[in-house]
């Protein structure tokens, strides 16, 4: 997921996110020509094109909750605010920052002038209004509204089926929506800038088909937003075309269109950008060493470090003996995270000792996790009845399909694991069903990541593993966690906030829900023709600004 300057909110630095060259000049060429990748022909002046590297979840704001599917939209749509280039919250369909009441309850947005939806209608105050409270209908059954949406004044009203009206948010005339929350939030206007605040024109949401439950959503027939981009044909398993906006309020993108082909396969598209029908590509890290010794693709390696953490998510759900804290701190310490590092992620990624990613506020680069110790793994094991992982259940690890990374994990874990006696099956799984199935809790052991939708340990701590957080995948419940969240939560104090958040990821790195890995950093190769890329932490933001030439 995706994922400041407002009054009395929590201002940190944050890691800037650099598009950076890895590798110097002058390294050996291996192959360097233009059936290797480093070419500039194929090019398509004015049209960018790069993979989905899954088939989109949905087309609806109110439900996605996947970053692929994330890209497509946020070229559509846009809320009152959202992620600028320095990390920080710019106002969108907002004129400008919103004024905050004196108790921190209250926020005040004014709509820009001439902001138009592609279908030529003004953008109101009502549209805001009528969109959030669209996400939080329980007809629409979105997974990710409360979530986002849950600090507004009414929104679990809304959510419950016991109200129409969303008494949190108001029109208070065309221009101007006030937004009510229950208490004061430091991080609420990072929340607002996911897909569940994005504006939408009801006249065109109700042309989409119903729901089982019964609301109208979204498809390609019906995506209509106020974005810099709008729809321009989406053929299953083949293809999503955006075409530019000429009445975007921002000016028209430089960009003619976006082409994104569906390729789930990692060489797949590797080879379609050695071949010079993409322009940008993922790098994967086993291909790293070979490729930044190529002159021609050395300058095409660009680097991103983003807010993400990979890790092992034990569900207590389905699985009676991740019951026991014995077991998940027997497969903790059963995990050499420094191995994975080197062998699978080519040194590229940092190791994870805790939940909150560098980048985010109250990261503790000095915290130390559950350490590599098989022989204490074998003890815990033992303790907890399961010796040499004798009596254990079935198990296997699952995590999503066609990503080499994610599959090498995997297999050194599974290896891993034998060492101290447990015997485990690796599946790689269709993503949209993954997401489903790890929302749903029908999933024993997986390896996922979880990438900020706004720069808050709230939105790792809290979101993810709080008892009573929809995204909490494993089950994980304790009390003493849970009160330390609340209580962090609520703070408008950031040195309150940091030291009640670290004291909660000692707590829970400790209780071993997850096992934390490693954070991300991407790797990508981008051609030469391609230029002004907007990047943030959360990645490539909106492009307004790139060219192809």
């Amino acid at each position: 997921m995706f994922r400041h300057p407002i009054a009395r909110r929590l201002f940190v630095s944050v890691l800037a996110a650099s598009l950076v060259g890895l590798v110097p000049a002058g390294c050996g060429n291996r192959g360097g020509n233009r059936a290797a990748g480093g070419g500039d022909g194929g090019k398509v002046p004015g049209a960018l094109r790069y993979a989905l590297t899954a088939e989109p979840t949905t087309l609806d704001p109110a439900l996605v909750s996947d970053g692929p599917t994330i890209d497509v939209l946020q070229q559509m749509y846009e809320g009152l605010v959202g992620w600028g280039e320095n990390n920080d919250i710019v106002p969108l369909l907002a004129a400008q920052m919103p004024e905050i009441s004196a108790d921190g309850r209250e926020y005040t947005f004014v709509l820009r002038d001439g902001v138009t939806f592609t279908n030529g209608r003004t953008v109101t105050a009502e549209d805001v209004k009528y969109s959030l409270t669209r996400a939080l209908d329980p007809k629409l059954g979105s997974p990710v509204a409360m979530t986002y949406l849950n600090d507004i004044e009414g929104a679990d009203a809304v959510n419950a089926g016991k109200a129409t009206e969303l008494a949190g948010v108001t029109a208070v005339d065309p221009k101007t929506v006030r937004i009510r929350l229950v208490a004061p939030r430091a991080y609420f206007l990072g929340k607002l800038t996911y897909p569940t605040g994005y504006a939408l024109a009801k006249e065109e949401v109700e042309k989409g088909p119903t729901t089982p439950g019964g609301a109208h959503s979204i498809n390609e027939t019906n995506s209509v937003g106020s974005g810099p981009f709008k729809m321009g044909s989406y053929a299953r398993q083949s293809k999503v075309t955006l075409l530019a906006n000429a009445n975007y309020w921002g000016g028209a993108p430089k960009l003619s269109r976006i082409e994104r082909p569906i390729v789930l396969s990692a060489e797949t598209r590797r080879n379609l950008y050695d071949t010079g029908q993409l322009d940008l590509v993922e790098l994967e890290k086993s291909r790293y060493a070979q490729d930044r010794e190529n002159k021609e693709l050395q300058s095409q390696i660009k680097a991103y470090d983003r807010p993400a953490t990979f890790y092992l998510g034990m569900n207590q759900t389905s699985y009676a003996p991740f019951k026991d804290r014995r077991v998940r701190q027997a497969f903790a310490h059963a995990i050499n995270k420094d191995d994975i590092l080197q062998r699978v992620l080519q040194g590229v990624n940092k190791k994870a000792e805790g939940v909150v990613p560098v980048g985010i506020p109250g990261y503790d680069p000095n915290f130390k996790g559950l350490p590599y110790d098989p022989a204490k793994a074998k003890q815990l094991l033992a303790e907890a009845g399961f010796p040499e992982g004798k009596g254990l259940p079935p198990l296997t690890l699952t995590f999503r399909e066609q990503q080499p990374d994610l599959s090498k994990t995997a297999q050194v874990i599974q290896a891993q694991l034998k060492e101290i006696g447990v015997s485990i099956n690796v599946d790689e799984m269709e993503w949209g069903k993954f997401l489903k199935m790890t929302d749903d809790r029908q999933i024993d052991f997986f390896h996922m990541r979880w990438m900020a939708d706004y720069l808050d340990p709230q939105n790792f701590l809290s979101v993810l593993l709080h008892s009573k957080a929809p995204e909490n995948r494993t089950a994980y419940n304790n009390p003493a966690y849970d009160a330390l969240l609340d209580k962090a939560d609520a703070s408008m104090n950031k040195e309150e906030r940091i030291r009640l958040y670290r004291q909660a990821e000692r707590l829970v790195v400790d209780d071993a829900p997850w096992v934390p890995i490693y954070y991300q950093r991407d790797l990508e190769l981008v051609k030469p023709h391609v230029s002004g890329i907007r990047e943030s932490l959360f990645g490539h933001l909106p492009h307004t600004q790139t060219t192809v030439q």
